[in-house]
């Protein structure tokens, strides 16, 4: 069960960032418009489609991950450090008044949500467990002969 809300996880995150991703690329007027920002300089539309190449590229990641979580659990840890990383962000640039509770409460609530949702769903390692006898995280090594 967690698995498969892990993939499902994994498959709305892709989907999200291809979406924003996309956007800032090919609409980035829009999005800043979306967001607040009003009377920015031209130039500021090609780092925020810079932005938008990397979402879209995190997005095929997460794509691929939602195949197999448990061997690609990293893409796991990248969507917890993602998420903790922008809400640190996001409430460091409130507090700094350099942008608005408006501006900013989409992207936070998104960054809380996912961050909580990947430290939930988070795949721990199998554990091996021998029959009658206590889990192992790792098997005992053998003597050298």
């Amino acid at each position: 069960m967690k698995l498969t809300l892990l993939r499902y996880l994994f498959l709305v995150d892709a989907a999200v960032l291809a979406l924003l991703g996309a956007f800032l690329v090919f609409a980035p007027r829009h999005i800043e418009i979306a967001f607040g920002f009003r009377g920015l300089p031209p130039a500021v539309n090609y780092v925020i489609g810079l932005w938008g190449c990397g979402l879209g590229t995190l997005a095929i990641g997460y794509l691929v991950a939602a195949a197999n979580p448990i061997r690609h659990r990293v893409w796991a840890q990248v969507g917890l450090a993602r998420g903790a990383l922008e809400t640190a962000l996001g409430l460091f640039y409130l507090a700094q008044g350099v942008v608005s509770f408006q501006q900013a409460a989409v992207g936070l609530t998104v960054s809380v949500l996912m961050t909580v949702a990947y430290a939930v769903l988070y795949p721990r390692k199998p554990r091996l467990i021998e029959p009658g006898g206590p889990a192992l995280a790792h098997p005992e090594p053998r003597p050298a002969a």
